[in-house]
């Protein structure tokens, strides 16, 4: 584990149906009268209009952008707007905007600003499916540098249960200045870690979605190993976990909490397992990293108190192996080469899992029933991650990612990353709700 280590958009047009009641058009006309006749330059209002009087989600904008001033002489003047329109055809109206949107559309008033950090617009939004791309042909940042890692961004329709298709296309990260000379090391729901080593090691963490991004103080000691922590539906805060040396039986580490704005050292941090088990395979959750260790073990580190947790794995950890949580439960995918199982954890301290659900490649691939072994001209699936509230797994296919919902035994939605001529092949996928704090995170 030595050596710093590389972990290795937005929505289409929908049909939402126009919504027909009389009652709803007369406010739709003065809300439309009240929108077009600003004076200020806030081009996502057109998306608005739009929406107001067809009721069909239009094509996602290149840009939306407003200025602090023209927000707040828009809402000055334009007060009743918010009364006049209704809170729940607004949230209609909201709810089929792209995810950048609304991110930008907090800012026009203070009852919009609520509406979307509501549970209830959160939940009725699809979960945002984003990702990191190693590439294996050449690709070169603004700076001119070779880029090897890119990230990927699109919304997901299987939120909802609804069947979709699409792709996820490559974020366009020019508004960062260091995307050319720093590389992608790690990232989590939404947010990436950025790493550069000349002229001194530099670290900066950077929201696609806003298009927003913060520098962070370099530590006391060298890194050799990073981990980003990110929990959007609890805090806009984050966390960098930077192991600084390894032990035996642990290792010296240094952690930043955006919300103190500092790092802090915590000495000799006590994994529990030799150092040579432990594997670069991590997932976040709940403010804790889950470590998978070749031993056949899971290390839980509580990022608050830094103390270790060790749960022996149900089946052995290879490559393939993946940790994940699904409502709110820590969950183990294992694979032995045709058959992918997936186990829940009962009881962490006496180690206790229950086999969830079992996936061979006769249910993923049509006329091969057997799913014995894989075959030269059988399609390889590689498990990725779990939907965080509904029995659907996310696998790994070249060129495509596939939602398989378990329950119903089918195949729901297809997501294409990259291409076949860029040598594409998907890290680490994540899938998260929008919600108020990740449009506020790095303000």
């Amino acid at each position: 584990m030595a050596g710093q280590q590389t972990f290795a958009a937005t929505a289409e047009v929908v049909d939402s149906g126009a919504i027909e009641d009389s009652c709803f058009r007369g406010r739709r006309n003065r809300a439309v009268g009240l929108i077009s006749t600003a004076r200020p330059r806030f081009r996502g209002h057109r998306q608005l209009i739009l929406l107001l009087r067809s009721g069909v989600v239009c094509r996602s904008l290149a840009s939306v952008s407003c200025t602090r001033a023209a927000v707040c002489e828009e809402v000055t003047t334009r007060k009743n707007m918010d009364g006049e329109m209704g809170e729940d055809v607004l949230s209609e109206i909201l709810v089929r905007l792209p995810h950048k949107s609304l991110a930008r559309f907090q800012c026009v008033s203070t009852t919009w600003r609520a509406l979307i950090a509501a549970d209830y617009l959160r939940r009725r939004l699809p979960l945002i499916t984003s990702g990191v791309l190693f590439h294996d042909a050449p690709r070169y940042g603004a700076g001119g540098g070779r880029q090897a890692y890119t990230y990927a961004c699109a919304s997901s329709s299987s939120s909802s249960g609804e069947t979709g298709d699409g792709m996820a296309e490559a974020d366009d990260m020019g508004f960062f200045p260091r995307h050319g000379t720093s590389s992608i090391i790690d990232g989590c729901n939404g947010l990436l870690l950025y790493y550069s080593s000349s002229p001194q090691q530099t670290f900066h963490v950077v929201s696609p979605t806003t298009r927003r991004w913060a520098a962070i103080p370099a530590p006391r000691r060298k890194t050799l190993l990073s981990v980003l922590s990110f929990d959007p539906c609890a805090s806009p805060h984050y966390r960098v976990v930077c192991f600084t040396g390894w032990l035996p039986r642990s290792a010296s580490v240094e952690v930043f909490d955006s919300e103190r704005g500092a790092w802090r050292e915590h000495g000799e941090l006590d994994f529990g397992l030799d150092t040579d088990a432990m594997s670069a395979t991590m997932h976040c959750f709940g403010g804790a990293v889950h470590v998978l260790a070749y031993s056949g073990h899971v290390v839980r580190i509580d990022l608050a108190t830094m103390a270790c947790a060790v749960t022996a794995l149900p089946a052995p950890v290879s490559y393939r192996a993946r940790a994940g949580h699904c409502r709110g439960r820590l969950r183990y995918a294992s694979s032995d080469g045709s058959h992918l199982r997936f186990w829940e954890l009962v009881d962490a301290g006496r180690s206790e899992w229950a086999l969830k659900h079992e996936l061979g490649i006769g249910d993923l691939v049509p006329g091969d029933a057997s799913g014995s072994s894989l075959q030269a001209t059988t399609p390889t699936f590689l498990f990725m991650a779990f939907h965080p509230d509904r029995e659907v797994v996310y696998l790994w296919t070249p060129g495509k990612l596939v939602a398989f919902n378990m329950e119903q035994r089918r195949v729901e939605e297809e997501r294409v990353f990259g291409s076949a001529k860029e040598g594409a092949q998907l890290i680490q996928i994540w899938l998260f709700p929008f919600s108020r704090h990740l449009a506020s995170c790095l303000a």
